[in-house]
């Protein structure tokens, strides 16, 4: 493929272009800034699944690969973007302020990172695309300048994400140091059969503390709560699903089948993952419960999917590494249209208090019944895909034999139902008062939501394409998504 068309160029010159538009268009012109962003973003997503299966630059093959982990989540990535960049069209700063161009363009930049990062074959190309998705959306984060929480949650991403860097960074200089390579397959082909030195161990924890941060896994968690609450909503969603799913990546790259899928390296570190699963799932699901912000209380409940899918990764089985793949794709189809409901609730009442739900599905009954399929999807209640990745996590650990690390799991999906319940309850069972007005939701978030929970729906009734997404992952080959030939 050439330079100019590989979609990480690609990104990064529409978010150029979308600046210098924001800059040199007429006032009177400006209005048709996020149509435009829409337009471009949905374009490249699809030139993103289209291009998944060629090859990268000759020039790039010494750090990026293309296989079928990165064929699957690129367009992953640009789909996230595609959502943010309609949340951020809708999305207004004060009551008579217009969105701000810089809020459309900034993230076609991280997202051109986390492209990178699914395509990372060495720790130097992965420190370049943190870097780039990094210092995006720190800016993003505080982007609500006259709102102090945007402010104290852009400085609280900025710390913990400063931290997170120098704990990888420190992890990867140990690592060369150790091993003489920085390049995945080149260490896999220098260190197996041997046990593993105890430098090379700590680089392994350094780095996996790292990426600990990235995916709010306990105890580095501290920092996810206030951020989703402070952020604009639209980077909310950014940081909730894609950026999360980047961190998942980067786990499965670096553990599951590249630069530490050892044999010596994964007898140390399965029991690691396993704690920090169980204590990820506990935690997200116990502080979930007394939640009444709808986003604090995802990103309580992002916190309890991470924790799941660290139990699935922890075990380092093959079905485990593609549990975690199907497990992101449901994630993203539950958890994001709820975000995109939860920016049109900030904007017609100013807040995600749970108090706004009550009495919707008598007043938006449409609206109502596909945010409750995506609410109990992510709950896990059958027959919805939510079902179908849960039920695959206990599956894998059963067969790893990791029965405590089960039993927890069973306790806390069950207590999961707690805080996902509870909004439903809001929708059907309370009144709303009468200080509130009823106001209806515009139309396509209707469709936005009852298309996601149809997906939700089919994908649980018929999980195959989620078995079939799990083993394209761990293909090492490029990923066609073209028609078979007869």
């Amino acid at each position: 493929m050439s330079l100019w068309l590989c979609p990480e160029v690609l990104l990064v010159l529409a978010g150029v272009g979308l600046i210098l538009v924001d800059c040199l268009a007429p006032q009177t012109g400006k209005k048709w800034l996020g149509p435009l962003a829409v337009l471009l973003s949905a374009g490249l997503l699809l030139w993103t699944a289209l291009s998944a299966g060629r090859p990268m630059p000759e020039s790039w093959s010494n750090l990026l690969v293309t296989d079928g982990l990165s064929a699957l989540f690129k367009p992953f990535f640009v789909l996230c973007l595609v959502t943010v960049t309609m949340m951020s069209a809708r999305y207004r700063l004060g009551p008579d302020e217009t969105v701000r161009g810089e809020l459309l363009a900034l993230p076609f930049f991280p997202t051109a990172g986390l492209c990178l990062l699914a395509s990372a074959r060495d720790f130097l190309a992965v420190f370049v695309a943190l870097e780039l998705v990094s210092i995006s959306l720190y800016l993003l984060t505080a982007f609500h300048r006259a709102k102090p929480a945007s402010l104290e949650a852009g400085i609280k991403l900025l710390v913990m994400g400063g931290l997170s860097t120098g704990f990888l960074v420190l992890g990867i200089a140990w690592l060369y140091a150790a091993a003489g390579t920085t390049e995945f397959s080149r260490l896999l082909l220098e260190q197996a059969g041997k046990p593993a030195t105890p430098a090379l161990l700590a680089a392994a924890g350094l780095i996996l503390t790292g990426l600990a941060f990235k995916v709010a896994a306990v105890p580095f968690h501290a920092w996810a709560p206030d951020v989703y609450e402070g952020a604009p909503t639209p980077v909310t969603a950014f940081l909730a699903v894609a950026s999360k799913a980047a961190g998942f990546v980067l786990l499965l790259r670096v553990f599951g089948f590249g630069a530490f899928a050892l044999e010596s390296i994964g007898q140390v570190f399965r029991p690691v993952l396993l704690t920090l699963g169980i204590a990820t799932v506990t935690l997200g699901t116990l502080a979930a419960l007394p939640q009444r912000d709808l986003k604090r209380l995802l990103a309580y409940s992002g916190i309890a999917h991470a924790g799941f899918m660290l139990l699935a990764l922890g075990t380092l089985l093959e079905g485990g590494l593609g549990t975690v793949v199907a497990y992101l794709w449901v994630y993203l189809l539950s958890t994001l249209p709820i975000l995109v409901f939860l920016n049109e609730l900030e904007r017609i009442h100013g807040n995600t208090d749970m108090r706004h739900l009550d009495g919707l599905a008598r007043r938006d009954p449409g609206t109502a019944l596909g945010a409750t399929l995506c609410l109990l999807s992510m709950a896990g209640l059958p027959p919805l895909a939510g079902f179908s990745v849960k039920l695959a996590v206990m599956s894998t650990l059963w067969s790893a034999g990791e029965v405590p690390a089960l039993v927890i799991a069973l306790v806390m999906a069950v207590a999961a139902l707690g805080f996902y319940l509870s909004p439903v309850k809001s929708m059907y069972w309370e009144r709303e008062a009468d200080s509130i007005p009823a106001k209806r939701f515009p139309v396509y978030l209707v469709w936005v939501l009852m298309v996601a929970g149809a997906f939700n729906l089919v994908l649980g009734l018929h999980p195959q394409p989620l078995v079939r997404l799990a083993e394209r992952s761990l293909s090492p080959h490029p990923v066609s998504f073209s028609l078979p030939q007869k």
